[in-house]
């Protein structure tokens, strides 16, 4: 943890079984997912929101987007792909839409898991 970098992060990719066929749905159980990294310092920030949600009871207005910088001397370049999993050290969980690697590492836009 730094100052910088003042959050820990586990990064999970979900089951590939997970979701197909005529299942109902029942959002990302952390139990089917693969730890890929964890203990991994990280910066989370909020940035903006997306547009209106599906209209389903109980949704907000927008979908806040965060965005999620890891160090590059922790995950390569192709170790986090989109639909990946983040959980930070509150316990929030994220969902990867994009996953972007530059010469300073990853940035990650991301939308909150909330099931």
């Amino acid at each position: 943890m730094s100052f910088i970098f003042p959050r820990t992060v586990t990064i999970s990719r979900p089951d590939a079984t997970v979701g197909i066929g005529a299942l109902s749905y029942q959002g990302l159980d952390p139990a089917q997912e693969t730890i890929i990294f964890t203990g991994i310092p990280a910066s989370i920030q909020s940035r903006g929101s997306t547009a209106q949600r599906a209209g389903i009871p109980g949704d907000t207005k927008a979908s806040p987007i965060y965005i999620v910088i890891i160090p590059l001397a922790y995950c390569p370049l192709g170790s986090i792909l989109d639909r990946d999993v983040i959980t930070d050290d509150l316990s929030m969980r994220y969902q990867v839409a994009v996953a972007y690697w530059n010469s300073l590492g990853y940035q990650c836009e991301c939308e909150l898991l909330e099931t």
